[in-house]
């Protein structure tokens, strides 16, 4: 039984029977109009989730998302140069990179997460039966290790020396956010962990950061989670458009205040595409995939995906 309801502009028939097959899958109805505007005077229920098409349809977005409201959850089909500043408008905190027709997979797994609510794992992002490797990182010695150990499996998996590279480094910038960043934005200094633990102006705590990883053949996927839930959505876009306009090469290095810092920068000048789960107050867990099947070139130039799922919370906080 389909549970719920979703719009797509669209006028492409064939992105029209692409949507129509996964978002059935999904469990979800599924209506399609040429314009926007459509959306706003349709009859019948109102739409849980409504999916936004880049081609011919920019024009008069903002001021369509700032009538829908947050009375149902958008997603967007195109280029994210062209939609960063679409993603600051609430309500709309999905977007598909679109070159040619969409993964359909991706399509699948970001409706059904914003559909049912059930926003946290990684495994979503994998084949099913993956192996996922999990561990808890509570010291600097030990994300030492771990880095270690998520980079051996990026190279059995026949990952390009530089891909390898990527995986590394966004590994580590995960972790440090995660254990230094995350606690530092709660209590204002970072923590001083035990064992060979790296300087901090904080308390030594005994917090840990949960650590998966795996990988389908398709994806190397790496998630990091953190219990503070202090990562914010504009945080995220306003590295993600410096990412953008200075492809990979930061004007000024050096560490920013709040949220991650230039460690930010470079996961999302690095990855295939980027989920966080935030549970306002509470968790945060940031995913990253990478695409096993391009070359070198096209970390640099691919359009990439960007979700953030919120959950909802009694004493949440504004994302």
């Amino acid at each position: 039984m389909l549970n719920h309801r979703t719009i797509c502009v669209t006028s492409s028939l064939p992105l029209r029977r692409v949507l129509r097959r996964t978002l059935s899958a999904a469990g979800s109805e599924v209506d399609f109009v040429d314009q926007c505007e459509e959306v706003l005077t349709r009859e019948g229920p109102s739409a849980d989730l409504i999916i936004v098409d880049d081609a011919g349809h920019r024009e008069g977005l903002v001021s369509f998302l700032e009538r829908v409201g947050t009375a149902a959850k958008v997603m967007l089909l195109g280029d994210p140069e062209a939609f960063i500043e679409l993603l600051r408008q609430e309500g709309c905190d999905h977007l598909i990179g679109r070159d040619g027709d969409p993964e359909e997979d991706e399509i699948v797994v970001t409706s059904v997460k914003l559909l049912r609510g059930d926003l946290f794992g990684v495994e979503k992002y994998l084949t099913w039966g993956v192996p996922i490797h999990r561990r808890e990182i509570g010291s600097y010695d030990e994300k030492r290790v771990a880095i270690r150990e998520v980079t051996e499996l990026a190279r059995e998996m026949g990952c390009r020396r530089q891909l390898v590279a990527r995986v590394e480094t966004v590994t580590d910038e995960l972790l440090m956010n995660a254990l230094y960043d995350a606690p530092a934005s709660r209590f204002g200094s970072r923590p001083l962990f035990q064992g060979k633990g790296r300087p901090g102006a904080g308390p030594v705590t005994d917090q840990v950061a949960e650590l998966r990883f795996g990988c389908d053949g398709r994806y190397f996927a790496v998630a990091v989670r953190d219990s503070f839930g202090e990562l914010r959505k504009s945080a995220i876009l306003d590295h993600l458009q410096r990412a953008r306009d200075e492809r990979g090469l930061p004007r000024v290095v050096g560490e920013e205040g709040g949220g991650g810092g230039l460690g930010l920068y470079f996961i999302l000048n690095s990855v295939s595409r980027f989920i966080a789960n935030i549970q306002p107050g509470q968790q945060t867990e940031v995913i990253c995939l990478f695409d096993l099947r391009g070359g070198a070139r096209d970390y640099f130039y691919r359009a990439k995906s960007l979700s953030i799922f919120v959950g909802r919370t009694t004493d949440a906080k504004a994302a």
